[in-house]
């Protein structure tokens, strides 16, 4: 037998809550209970790695919400999504061109330089990071540029893109 809890909430999280009437809200609270509970109480390395990917999980989570701010604002058009996205690429075509200049073709490329592909995703991370970094700095929230965080502002912007 269990023992029951109380938790009081915000009027205004109560009203997020509300609108989310599919999500048991016990479970979401026993859930975070439980790891809160671990974390403190075992150093064990299950019990941290499940931390680390709730943070994560909620770095990808403000970014997406960072690209959805963004995006709000009245002098931010689909024309600036679709440019971020031109540009990557713009890089992937240039990429693509130099790898087939210099080995013929990707295949070629990864058997002579089996590290190439990694160069490639640094690359595109490091243009990626940029322009988050140029956006948020114009929001009025600071944020952390996390990996997890480029990735939900990423997957905010193409949801953007396939909606329209």
């Amino acid at each position: 037998m269990g023992r029951n809890v109380t938790v009081q909430v915000g009027d205004e999280l109560a009203g997020k809550m509300e609108k989310l009437s599919d999500v048991n809200w016990s479970e979401v609270v026993r859930g975070c209970l439980e790891t809160y509970c671990n974390v403190r109480l075992n150093s064990d390395i299950e019990a941290l790695a499940k931390k680390m990917k709730e943070q994560k999980e909620e770095a990808y989570s403000e970014g997406y919400k960072a690209a959805l701010e963004w995006f709000k604002q009245e002098d931010v058009t689909y024309k600036d999504v679709n440019a971020i996205f031109n540009e990557i690429a713009d890089f992937e075509s240039e990429f693509d061109r130099e790898v087939e200049d210099k080995y013929g073709s990707w295949e070629s490329a990864n058997d002579e330089d089996p590290l190439l592909g990694e160069r490639y995703d640094k690359e595109e991370h490091r243009l990626w990071k940029g322009k988050v970094e140029e956006i948020t700095k114009e929001l009025s929230d600071a944020y952390d540029i996390t990996d997890a965080f480029i990735e939900g502002f990423k997957a905010a912007l193409r949801k953007l893109l396939k909606v329209t």
